[in-house]
């Protein structure tokens, strides 16, 4: 019996000391509450595209991209010869057009001095540049020369000055019944048409151009250079000049000059220069069968060239200025509008022509958005310059008044 009850007290003890034991131990830590949901941070608006300062402006035949001067390589160093002149020109125009865009530019422009060329960079720089782009972005174009002639003659028939050049005739009527400009003369009741070339130097041809001579130069073959160019000068013997102009023709069609050597076995001589030579050294019978081949003759008005430095005026109503000024397609290129033109030398393909022009003339195949005729200047060497410019890979970019903010 003590030996149970004493171990059944001990039993019990352990009982009550674990009891008391675990009562006083801490009770563990409660879980943390879950944190309390943060609300998903609203997405931040998109920013529109930011608009560009200045538009692209989409034209006829092609679209014009704004740029910075930068693009326009080595602009800061064209000497801007003769540019105060063409440009003042190119205001006038704009004046006559009342084009008001530009009349601050052309007002700061008449207050600088033809020689303070600082100013006058300051000046265009102030306008934006655009690159000039077909409608499918394509940057190069077609870049060919044209050039005035320079003949000599005189306003007397003497010679050596014995081919004449001739106004427009008194009896030159234009028939526009069934056959609407066509040309003719009437004889009594009839209008039959006027004389071909060959029938001018007849007597009853002399008749009708007596009278109407304006010069008479020395070369024949000038007379044929003048009338496919469609202008000229002519040197007279005491050092004054008059120009030559367009004005009307005979009523015939053209007949390209190539097409009777062809005929003749002669099928390498098209250009005006080939002729030339060729008619120095031909039998006179063969060079005027050659010359009335084609029946066309141009007739033309004439003026005194008061500016020996500057060209026949352009499709401005102003002188186009040599180097300075390029025939363009108007619906890409505003007239008068001063253009960065690129392009190779024909002379020297290492060299490249970069200068401002502007764009004083139109021209019957000047047609396209990157398109320009160069006017090279007068004489026999902007001649040799002239037929041998002739390139597709030309750029240019034309300068406009900034558009004003909206």
């Amino acid at each position: 019996m003590k030996t149970w009850i004493a171990s059944g007290r001990t039993s019990v003890l352990w009982v009550s000391l674990g009891v008391l034991l675990a009562s006083c131990a801490a009770p563990p830590p409660k879980a943390p509450p879950p944190p309390a949901p943060v609300a998903a941070p609203a997405p931040a608006p998109v920013a529109a595209p930011p608009k560009p300062a200045v538009p692209i402006i989409d034209t006829e035949v092609g679209r014009l991209v704004p740029v910075d001067f930068s693009e326009l390589t080595e602009f800061s160093v064209d000497p801007l010869d003769d540019v105060h002149k063409t440009f003042r020109f190119s205001c006038q125009y704009f004046r006559n057009r009342k084009q008001a865009q530009w009349t601050p530019l052309c007002e700061r422009l008449a207050r600088l001095a033809p020689t303070d060329q600082a100013g006058l960079r300051a000046l265009l720089m102030e306008l934006q540049p655009y690159r000039i782009e077909t409608d499918d972005g394509k940057a190069t174009g077609t870049i060919t020369g044209y050039y005035e002639p320079v003949l000599r003659g005189s306003r007397i028939k003497r010679n050596p000055y014995v081919h004449a050049l001739y106004n427009r005739p008194s009896d030159l009527v234009v028939v526009t019944q069934g056959n609407a400009g066509a040309r003719g003369r009437k004889v009594g009741e009839k209008v039959v048409p006027y004389f071909t070339r060959e029938e001018i130097y007849s007597p009853s041809g002399q008749q009708s151009m007596s009278g109407r001579e304006i010069v008479w130069v020395d070369d024949p073959m000038d007379v044929l250079l003048i009338e496919v160019q469609g202008s000229g000068r002519v040197m007279l013997p005491d050092g004054s000049a008059i120009r030559l102009s367009y004005a009307d023709h005979n009523g015939h069609p053209r007949t390209p000059y190539s097409q009777w050597f062809r005929a003749n076995g002669l099928p390498n001589i098209g250009s005006m220069e080939e002729i030339s030579r060729w008619a120095r050294t031909a039998p006179p019978e063969r060079v005027k069968q050659m010359s009335n081949s084609n029946a066309q003759v141009v007739f033309f008005r004439w003026e005194p060239v008061t500016d020996v430095t500057v060209g026949p005026p352009g499709a401005t109503g102003t002188p186009v200025v040599p180097m300075r000024s390029i025939a363009i397609d108007p619906r890409s290129i505003p007239l008068g509008a001063p253009v960065w033109i690129e392009f190779r030398s024909p002379i020297n393909k290492d060299v490249m022509y970069r200068r401002l022009v502007f764009g004083s003339d139109t021209g019957g195949s000047i047609k396209g958005a990157v398109r320009a005729d160069y006017f090279w200047g007068f004489g026999q060497q902007a001649l040799q310059m002239a037929r041998a410019t002739r390139t597709d890979q030309g750029r240019m970019w034309v300068l406009l008044p900034k558009p004003t903010a909206q």
